[in-house]
């Protein structure tokens, strides 16, 4: 068993402060900052709050849907994020919810993003979401092996919405996992 196999996916919670900030310094220190500038401890309970308001819909900002963010969590704490749109526009660049995910620079390659998405996908389909888009940089080779193993189909090279150029994938889970999808 290794350390990503006990991770498990909570909500935001007041309780993972410490490992929180610590987590957010190692991402400062690599210069991927995750959290606003002014973001003290103080400030943290109503951040908190901010994360969960936003998976209802409420204070969004403009052109945002509503998403849900479960914190990755092992015996140490706050070990990383992901996130699941719960809304999305049809559009032709636009075939699935959104995931996002960071997991903190000292915890990379254990597996951790792997067993997060694939902890995901359950709660997608406890949410009736069946069709989920991760985009990932062209460079990202270890989130696109994540991607697929979590039976990501590559579907193309495209402009991310006004951002980066980035490799969108469907995770369809309707569809009958192949071989190589690790899901099960």
């Amino acid at each position: 068993m290794t350390r990503a196999d006990s991770m498990r996916l909570e909500l935001p919670s007041e309780k993972y402060i410490d490992s929180f900030f610590e987590a957010m310094a190692e991402f400062e220190a690599e210069g991927n900052r995750q959290i606003p500038q002014d973001m003290t401890r103080e400030r943290f309970p109503a951040y908190v709050q901010q994360l969960h308001d936003q998976s209802v819909g409420k204070n969004l900002k403009a052109g945002y849907v509503p998403s849900v963010e479960f914190w990755m969590i092992d015996a140490d704490g706050f070990a990383g994020r992901i996130i699941l749109g719960l809304a999305f526009y049809p559009a032709p660049e636009r075939v699935g919810h959104h995931v996002g995910y960071a997991v903190r620079p000292s915890k990379r390659r254990l597996g951790y993003a792997t067993r997060a998405l694939q902890l995901l996908l359950d709660e997608a389909s406890k949410r009736n979401i069946h069709k989920l888009m991760p985009i990932c940089d062209p460079d990202n080779i270890a989130s696109r092996k994540v991607i697929e193993r979590n039976g990501g189909v590559l579907l193309e090279n495209t402009p991310n919405a006004g951002a980066n150029d980035g490799l969108r994938f469907l995770i369809d889970l309707e569809r009958p996992v192949g071989p190589k999808s690790k899901r099960d």
